[in-house]
């Protein structure tokens, strides 16, 4: 070689080495021919610029073109995955100086369809400084499938790395269903290795029948091409290492190379979720304290139970109880003033008495009884009995039970309950009868003060009715004018006049006149006696100030209050506002409040009768004796009189009993320091005996029946004519 050798584009580099492309390339080709290796082999040599210098026909073909296609065209002007695959190992290469050559992996798609992997290296053609002259790629191609499945799932440690970091299983399985490949989250959802897993079948994660079906399955789908799971994914079991069985959700995708297929199935483990679904649906249906049935999941249950018997089916029987299986009957229960064991112990104990409760529930009635929480203090229980005598029996036992002593949280307990039940008979089709029976009788022993038990008869739903009409019409009594007050008078023992009390009648247009103990009730709970009951308090004034106008005005004037009236915390307010015109008033009002609703808040009604007494308003406890009668209530009360009930007077001075508690009740008034006021004085010997114990006042028939306005004016004027003459 001499020096114009060197010159051209064939010459040699500084080292000696020719430089000619198609030199080097037929070099590449002969050293691994001389290794056996060159059949099938690509080659392809770029120039520092990356232009193609050289390309034999196993690399352009590669590609679908001709080696003279390529060569003399940069590289970046030819469009295909493998040129792009080839920049960017070439790319890799001048980012890292210190290594010579860069691996090549590509897909390609060849003009028949048909999938192959390019799969080599691009080695960095340098002169003796270091200085890159060119590029020689040699690569590898081949349509083996398993070669093409390995290259999918493992062509790169970044994907290895991207599946390993998924928090859900990865699975690759070829269509015979064998794993070829799976991540960590995959061998710790089953308990195995890598290696225990790749290569086996998939049915080796799979408890039967699955696993004995799964051929079946692939086989179906590739025929038909109609999945089951194949792009849809669904809840299924999985079976792990030690053979536990768990729930998991499977979504398979597929892909195809050709006449292969290869499938990736994305698993997760759903115990968790499932769990709280169930935990949910228990929820939903159950009450989290109790855990009886909520309202609704009980209507359903006894629904059902109630269609199964009028089917007449195995544990059913006739619409009317009368075949086998009996009749059903349903609890009603209610525990009286609950929050005053809330308020007294403390919520956490009020839940431990439930608790309690409901288990002694289910130790009274029959097996299978239905149980269900209404309301926080309202329960309800379906139970089949024998016949209505066994009803009965047990609604006895049932109600003596729960109101015996419980024993909840460090607390000894006592509950008041009311017990409203019904008993399955012809009249009764559906559970909505039955339930409807049950709440009528549950409202009648409320009715009479509570913690009792009552049964349904026939009676009870027409004083339902009549009392839904009572609501109905005393809502738009008092725009209608059919409310009125009378007034009854108060006397001393000398039998003069020296107050009277205000006691409101209701005369309606068509029903005629309506008795105070039954629209008071309806009032009190419809909520409509709060109006009413500021309808009373300006009547009456305006009343009172007729009278003192006439001159006629006596001592006091005493309007009943109702509790929910008493208690709302404005009664002071609005009266002061009433008065405001009549300042003189204040000391001719009094206002009368019964034991209970005194007592049903201490601290509100010592207060409230503060706030009276302050304003010279008057109060009195009414019907005394008939409630809590404890001296230490009474005492607390700034009040100034004690209305002694009627049930004590009324068979005086025959019952020796009644007399030494009327006796008792003076003393002790008088040793308050307040005046006693005896109701339903009827009788001369019964107004002589009050007058001997030392009874102050006295009302009832025998001084005047309520009247008119107009006629306690008359009869105030009357007694005091003879003072004026």
């Amino acid at each position: 070689m001499n020096g114009s050798e060197c010159s051209g584009s064939g010459a040699a580099d500084a080292a000696g080495m020719p430089r000619d492309p198609a030199f080097l390339a037929s070099l590449a080709a002969s050293l691994l021919d001389d290794g056996g290796m060159a059949g099938g082999m690509a080659l392809v040599y770029l120039d520092r610029d990356r232009v193609c210098r050289h390309a034999d026909r196993h690399f352009a073909a590669a590609l679908d073109r001709s080696p003279a296609e390529l060569v003399g065209r940069p590289l970046a002007a030819i469009d295909h995955p493998v040129t792009a695959a080839l920049g960017a190992a070439i790319a890799a290469l001048g980012q890292s100086p210190a290594h010579g050559s860069a691996p090549v992996d590509c897909p390609t798609l060849g003009c028949d369809g048909r999938r192959s992997i390019l799969s080599g290296s691009v080695t960095a053609h340098r002169d003796g400084a270091g200085t890159i002259l060119g590029y020689l790629g040699t690569f590898h191609q081949t349509g083996d499938p398993d070669r093409i499945a390995q290259f999918v799932t493992c062509r790169d440690s970044f994907v290895a790395t991207l599946l390993d970091a998924a928090v859900d299983g990865i699975i690759v399985s070829d269509r015979s269903g064998t794993i070829r490949s799976i991540n960590r989250a995959c061998c710790r959802l089953f308990g195995y290795e890598d290696s225990e897993l790749v290569g086996r079948s998939m049915t080796i994660l799979m408890p039967p029948p699955f696993s004995r079906d799964h051929a079946r399955y692939v086989d179906t789908y590739m025929r038909t091409e109609r999945a089951k799971i194949i792009g849809i994914g669904r809840d299924t079991l999985g079976q792990r290492k030690d053979g536990t069985v768990f729930p998991i959700h499977l979504s398979v995708g597929e892909a195809r190379m050709g006449d292969d297929v290869t499938f990736v199935g994305i698993i997760r483990d759903i115990s968790d979720r499932l769990a709280a679904e169930q935990r949910a649906s228990y929820l939903a249906r159950h009450d989290p304290l109790t855990g009886v049935l909520t309202r609704t999941a009980f209507l359903e249950e006894c629904e059902a139970l109630f269609a199964g018997h009028r089917a007449g089916g195995p544990e059913g029987g006739s619409a009317d109880g009368s075949a086998n299986g009996g009749m059903f009957a349903l609890f009603a229960l209610d525990v009286d003033q609950f929050s005053d064991v809330n308020e007294a112990f403390g919520f956490h104990v009020g839940d431990a008495a439930l608790k309690a409760m409901v288990s002694r529930v289910t130790e009274v009635l029959p097996p299978n009884t239905i149980i269900c929480r209404i309301a926080a203090d309202e329960f309800a229980a379906l139970s089949r009995v024998a016949d209505a005598d066994q009803a009965r029996t047990l609604a006895g036992v049932l109600h003596d039970r729960l109101t015996a002593s419980i024993y909840a949280d460090r607390h000894w307990v006592r509950l008041r309950l009311s017990v409203g039940a019904a008993v399955q008979d012809e009249t009764v089709s559906t559970l909505e009868d039955l339930n409807a029976k049950a709440k009528l009788a549950l409202q009648a022993v409320q009715h009479n003060g509570g913690n009792a038990i009552c049964f349904y008869t026939p009676e009870m739903a027409a004083a339902a009715t009549r009392r839904m009409m009572l609501t109905m019409h005393l809502t738009h009594a008092i725009e209608r004018n059919e409310l009125r007050l009378v007034y009854q008078p108060i006397v001393d023992r000398a039998g003069r006049v020296r107050s009277a009390e205000a006691l409101l009648r209701w005369d309606h247009h068509a029903l005629g006149p309506v008795s105070p103990g039954e629209f008071i009730p309806v009032a009190e709970e419809s909520g409509l006696i709060v109006p009413i009951t500021d309808w009373v308090l300006s009547t009456a004034i305006a009343q009172m100030t007729a009278w003192e106008a006439e001159g006629v005005l006596p001592d006091r004037v005493f309007l009943n209050i109702s509790g929910q009236q008493f208690l709302r915390g404005n009664l002071t307010l609005r009266l002061e506002e009433l008065l405001g015109e009549h300042p003189s008033l204040r000391s001719h009002l009094g206002l009368e409040i019964t034991e209970q609703a005194a007592v049903r808040d201490l601290k509100v009604a010592v207060r409230t009768l503060g706030e009276l007494a302050a304003l010279g308003i008057q109060a009195a406890i009414d019907d005394f004796g008939s409630g809590y009668s404890s001296l230490s209530y009474v005492q607390q009360l700034p009040v100034a009189k004690l209305k002694i009930d009627r049930a004590f007077v009324i068979d005086v001075p025959e019952n020796p009993k009644s007399n030494a508690l009327v006796r008792a009740a003076v003393g002790m008034a008088h040793g308050l320091g307040l005046t006693t006021v005896a109701e339903g004085v009827e009788t001369a010997e019964q107004r002589d005996f009050l007058v001997s114990v030392g009874c102050d006042m006295m009302q009832g028939y025998l001084f005047g029946r309520p009247m008119a306005p107009e006629a306690l004016a008359d009869m105030v004027r009357t007694q005091a004519a003879p003072a004026i003459a």
